[in-house]
């Protein structure tokens, strides 16, 4: 007979403890809080154990109310007894604290745990469940008092069907609407029950009729699906709302329509595209608002003339207009990788977001406007060749003078140096100056950048030519003055 075990004895609870707990103490966990700072092997209640000689054992009773526990701290001797070291009621704030934790370190150090084990010699009764919980093994619902209570080995009490009598599990429901596996009759929500299709290797989870499937003129037709989101309609091209249209299989994918009878009248609206590089994140919505107007390039279908009548028409090539057109509404854009160079022409080499945006002929109103800017634009274009046509050292009338006394009785004349400014230049802006008194114009040209010729320069860093006011420089400097100095 082993002299180093005892056979020991586990009191059941105090009457009326609230989940009381017995342990074989190994060790303190002091970063735990309560009764979690007892690291060991769980004891319980009601049965015998043997535990090596001077084996240390916890046992609390929470009292009813979860105001107070009892600790009693047990040394187990070699006849089998135990030698009560502590038995306290103590509030649930202190029950492991400062005092009774001395108490278990003590002991520890004195008469570790070893390494031996704990060896159930006797079970524990049979405890039943006082309230209706889930049973662990089947997750259907015990009565209170129709269960046992299992100890896992965290400790916590589980609740259990008595063994064997685990109910059979209920069908599952079906939780989305769907057609029969077996029929093909319409099921909606919890109207079948789920079963398993498909092969060993490739199962398939589906939804039959509970019982027999009824004939065939019982069954429910599957309702017409809807559009989940705003799309165009296949019939028509004007935008469905989202759940407005009806969602058909085309092929392996899907179109939407108008209802019958719903569609709107076909608008003319042409397509054109625009690419823009850049990383998938963030998501964007829209290249352009819905009315915004741009003069764009518009590629003709064979059975769709862009209209000659639209503002600002004219054609770049053949089966290709520009003009100016108004947004009406997107497709949803389409993010395109570059992997095989297969991408849109507006993304070749680039990974980035493709919009395909349809628009209209602008208005005479919409397009004015732009129509104004590029008047602007190109009236100042021939202002701007004709004053570097005079002004230029290829005019053959100009000379750079050494004495520029002159220049000071010179009025600047503003012709758009600074509107042209190139980008990042910072250098000052040509001047153009006119003295009509004494019939000279000057025309001052920065040559101060690295490279130039500084030993040309007669003003600081310009080079100062002057011109005689012909009357065709009197007519230019005219026209600048009433294209830039507006009274």
């Amino acid at each position: 007979m082993d002299t180093n075990v005892a056979e020991v004895e586990i009191p059941a609870p105090d009457e009326g403890a609230v989940k009381p707990w017995r342990k074989w103490l190994h060790a303190l966990d002091e970063k735990q809080y309560g009764g979690g700072v007892c690291v060991g092997d769980w004891l319980e209640a009601g049965s015998s154990w043997s535990l090596p000689v001077d084996a240390i054992v916890v046992l609390c009773d929470p009292q009813p109310g979860g105001e107070k526990k009892r600790v009693r701290i047990w040394r187990v001797k070699k006849d089998g007894t135990v030698k009560v070291e502590r038995d306290s009621v103590l509030g649930s704030r202190n029950a492991f604290g400062t005092s009774v934790r001395g108490t278990m370190r003590r002991l520890l150090d004195k008469h570790p745990a070893g390494q031996q084990t704990a060896r159930r010699l006797t079970a524990a009764p049979v405890r039943v469940n006082e309230r209706e919980d889930s049973c662990e093994l089947c997750r259907q619902a015990v009565a209170a008092g129709a269960g046992i209570l299992v100890r896992d080995g965290s400790g916590y009490s589980r609740v259990r069907h008595q063994p064997g009598t685990c109910p059979p599990p209920p069908p599952r429901l079906n939780e989305w609407a769907q057609e029969c596996g077996k029929c093909g009759g319409w099921l909606e929500v919890a109207e079948g029950v789920l079963y398993e299709a498909g092969t060993p290797l490739a199962p398939v989870t589906r939804a039959r009729h509970p019982e027999n499937c009824p004939p065939a003129g019982e069954r429910k037709a599957a309702p017409p699906r809807v559009n989940g989101r705003e799309q165009e309609c296949e019939r028509c091209g004007h935008p469905v709302p989202a759940g407005l249209g009806e969602l058909l299989r085309d092929g392996s994918g899907w179109v939407v329509r108008h209802p019958a009878g719903k569609c709107l009248p076909r608008e003319e609206l042409w397509q054109i595209d625009r690419g823009v590089p850049g990383r998938f994140h963030p998501r964007p919505e829209r290249w352009s608002d819905a009315g915004t107007v741009l003069r764009s390039d518009v590629f003709e279908g064979r059975d769709q003339p862009f209209p000659e009548t639209a503002p600002g028409y004219r054609r770049v090539r053949d089966g290709a207009v520009s003009a100016i057109v108004t947004t009406v509404r997107e497709l949803p854009p389409v993010y395109c990788r570059d992997e095989d160079g297969d991408n849109p022409g507006c993304l070749i080499g680039e990974d980035g977001w493709f919009y395909r945006i349809l628009v209209r002929p602008a208005t005479a109103d919409e397009a004015a406007e732009i129509l104004a800017a590029e008047e602007e634009n190109a009236r100042r274009y021939a202002l701007d060749e004709r004053r570097r046509a005079a002004f230029s050292a290829r005019a053959g009338d100009g000379e750079v003078p050494d004495d520029v006394d002159g220049l000071g009785d010179a009025q600047p004349v503003d012709f758009g140096a600074e509107a042209r400014r190139r980008f990042l230049q910072h250098w000052p802006d040509d001047e153009l100056r006119v003295d009509e008194a004494a019939g000279v114009v000057w025309f001052l040209e920065y040559n101060g950048a690295d490279g130039d010729d500084w030993s040309r320069n007669n003003v600081s860093s310009f080079v100062a030519r002057r011109f005689p006011l012909t009357e065709v420089r009197r007519r230019l400097i005219a026209d600048l003055r009433s294209e830039y100095e507006p009274e």
